[in-house]
């Protein structure tokens, strides 16, 4: 190593180009000495330091994983980003989703990403902090509960789960350094590959290898073929893919998210079985853009499955009821769940038929096909159609926050074997003559 420094001293003589000897540092990878070497550079001493910062990436010598300074401190820089991104509030009210989403890519993506060209994340328990960030941010700029489904998060703001954004900007890098060839990092990605296949030991390369198979939809990088431009370009597609996939599936087998469930089933028979891509699985939803902020919050929480109906209210209790004894408050028949559809479409109880019946003449008045498609369609085929009108979806919108303020001032029906307070917290126990045998409020 002496003979290296000696050796870059006297380039830089020949070159007129000066070292700052005292910013040097050193740092040893491996298993110690038992005496440490004396390194010297314009004959000062070199200081031997656990973790330095290396062209804008903190790099430790005693961790397991060397870049594990890295995560933490973009972490830090990614939540003091966040929150003051969102600290807005404090000033000028609620944030809509669309700016709050624009403050994440400008402000607090940066950090969630920086380095990741470099920094791949082999270690299981790396992306964890920086995914927290993420995702936390998500449901403060969508104003749901931290109960909120993951899978939901990036379906309706088409936001992509941190480690396929992460593979796909290492991606996207390898193929510019395929495609331009800059020499430095060029000849570095081939003695990655050389280190990967002739001598087996870890590398970048192989690192980026084991990357794409630990993702929920695995994608297989090969290992022993050298990659070219066009191979990369493959590889990005497959990534898409596998997002699309992965985010249908943890949709589909999600229990708390029915709307959102039938959305992509009708997308998929559109396409009549054909993979749904993923422009269509995970996107900036038009309703993230209504004019009030009571009307997005309505649609947000009704397709994520955080509304006050008693279908997800008492799956909240230490113990849930099945689904089936989750009875309608306004109703009160024995056989009505009171879920989604039945409290939008079906429920004859007297308040919400009486505002269904407001909304369904307000909506006809410009829908002029509605009270037709009312009669044809299902009660769960009307309501997904409803959601993806654009032109009554702000009607449509102002009718679910009516409704989910009559189901606020209303007490659940607790099922018989509960002995657990309402969910919302309201103490009036009375007991009207007609409730379903056993029920109580």
């Amino acid at each position: 190593m002496q003979c290296k420094l000696d050796e870059a001293e006297r380039y830089c003589s020949i070159n007129s180009l000066l070292i700052n000897a005292t910013k040097s540092l050193a740092s040893i990878h491996g298993p110690l000495p038992n005496l440490l070497p004396v390194l010297t550079l314009l004959r000062r001493p070199l200081t031997y330091v656990e973790t330095s910062k290396y062209v804008g990436i903190s790099l430790c010598s005693t961790a397991r994983d060397i870049f594990m300074p890295h995560y933490e401190e973009k972490a830090a820089a990614a939540r003091r980003a966040a929150n003051a991104s969102l600290s807005l509030e404090s000033y000028i009210g609620p944030l809509p989703p669309s700016i709050a989403l624009t403050l994440y890519r400008a402000r607090v993506e940066p950090h969630l990403t920086a380095g990741c060209e470099v920094a791949l994340d082999v270690r299981t328990d790396a992306l964890k902090t920086l995914e927290d960030i993420q995702l936390n941010f998500l449901r403060r700029a969508l104003r749901v509960s931290p109960r909120a489904q993951t899978a939901a998060l990036h379906s309706e703001t088409g936001i992509w789960p941190l480690a396929f954004r992460r593979l796909a900007l290492a991606l996207r890098y390898l193929r510019y350094v395929l495609t331009d060839k800059p020499p430095l990092p060029y000849d570095a990605l081939q003695d990655s590959w050389s280190l990967a296949v002739h001598a087996g030991a870890p590398s970048w390369w192989s690192d980026l290898h084991l990357v794409g198979l630990a993702l929920d939809e695995p994608i297989h990088i090969p290992l022993r073929r050298f990659p070219t431009a066009t191979s990369t370009t493959a590889l990005l597609a497959q990534l898409h893919d596998a997002l699309a996939r992965s985010v249908e599936r943890a949709v589909a087998l999600s229990g708390r998210l029915p709307l959102l469930q039938r959305r992509l089933a009708h997308r998929s028979l559109m396409r009549r079985g054909a993979p749904i891509p993923l422009g269509e699985v995970c996107a900036y939803r038009a309703y993230l853009d209504l004019p009030t902020q009571r009307q997005r919050e309505a649609i947000t929480l009704l397709l994520l499955s955080e509304h006050p109906l008693a279908v997800e209210r008492l799956r909240r209790q230490k113990t849930p009821p099945p689904r089936s004894e989750r009875k309608c408050r306004f109703c009160l028949q024995p056989w009505a769940v009171e879920d989604e559809t039945h409290t939008l479409l079906e429920c004859d109880g007297g308040p919400l038929r009486a505002r269904r019946d407001r909304f369904m003449e307000e909506a006809s008045a410009i829908h002029r096909a509605l009270p037709r498609l009312q009669f044809r369609l299902s009660s769960n085929a009307l309501l997904d159609y409803l959601l993806q009108s654009e032109t009554l979806l702000p009607l449509l919108a102002t009718y679910v926050a009516d409704v989910f303020s009559l189901c606020l001032s209303t007490p659940l029906l607790l099922p018989p074997d509960s002995n657990t307070r309402s969910p919302q917290g309201v103490t009036d126990r009375r007991v009207p003559p007609e409730l379903p045998a056993g029920y109580r409020q």
